[in-house]
């Protein structure tokens, strides 16, 4: 059986980890952006106007972003389908608003983990709401809050970008 993709290199293991994202930001999906990787291929340039992202603050340990795999030997398909979690605390009209706007927009997202990566969701194709909960809580000590999460499927996932490009090609409101 001959392979049209290679494996061409191993993985190393590192000295030490951390998990959990530290910033979030999200905006509405724009088409056809136009971008440049290293050999790497982390992203290193967007040439497309108009992406601007908003900041949603997160605690340490609230926000989440999880990748994966889809593969078919069955069909001969392979997709990622990328879930980033975040958490609104305070259920006010506020947060009502955003649950509500993010349940209904084509959304990307740039993600910055407490490692110091940057992530971007949605280069490929627009993520949409795949579940949310407003809660006050039963308990003293429950979420008075939202959950949401944001999904994307695409053919390669998520990518890794420099973070250079927050504040600059990427306009943050």
């Amino acid at each position: 059986m001959a392979f049209t993709c290679n494996l061409n290199d191993g993985y190393v293991l590192g000295c030490s980890s951390l998990g959990g994202v530290e910033k979030v930001w999200i905006g509405e999906y724009v088409d056809n952006v136009t971008y440049t990787q290293d050999t790497c291929g982390i992203i290193t340039g967007i040439t497309t106007t108009g992406l601007t992202v908003y900041s949603f603050e997160q605690d340490i340990e609230h926000a989440g972003l999880i990748q994966a795999g889809n593969y078919s030997r069955e069909n001969g398909t392979v997709f990622y389908e990328s879930t980033l979690s975040i958490k609104l605390i305070g259920l006010d009209c506020n947060v009502r608003q955003r649950m509500v706007e993010l349940g209904r927009a084509p959304l990307f997202a740039v993600i910055k983990s407490n490692a110091g990566d940057y992530y971007f969701c949605g280069i490929e194709s627009s993520g949409r709401a795949s579940a949310g909960e407003a809660n006050v809580g039963t308990l003293l000590g429950d979420l008075n809050g939202l959950t949401q999460s944001i999904s994307w499927k695409s053919a390669n996932g998520v990518f890794l970008m420099s973070g250079t490009l927050v504040g600059t090609t990427i306009t943050v409101a």
